[in-house]
């Protein structure tokens, strides 16, 4: 593998907040439940939307359906995190 793509190729940065919250939120208790990619990779962002996507940990990689619906849940999320912020705009 090569260098580890920032998390800026895919996501904003001021989506770093929810996706640390929800990391932290879904990580389990096994060591293979939690996130071994450094904060500020696109590498931990992908495992974050294949938790939401309904990922374990176990039983191999994520498929792109599973990421795809990872992603909607963050979006539909961050959609409701901007709600709650006075003058956030959708």
């Amino acid at each position: 593998p090569g260098p580890l793509r920032p998390l800026s190729d895919a996501f904003e940065p001021e989506d770093v907040p929810l996706l640390e919250a929800c990391c932290a939120q879904l990580e389990g208790k096994t060591e293979r439940q939690k996130n071994p990619h450094p904060k500020g990779s696109l590498a931990r962002a992908a495992w974050v939307c294949a938790r939401l996507g309904g990922w374990t940990g176990y039983y191999g990689k994520p498929g792109p359906i599973v990421m795809l619906e990872g992603w909607l849940e963050f979006q539909a999320m961050k959609r409701g995190a901007k709600l709650m912020i006075p003058g956030g705009d959708l």
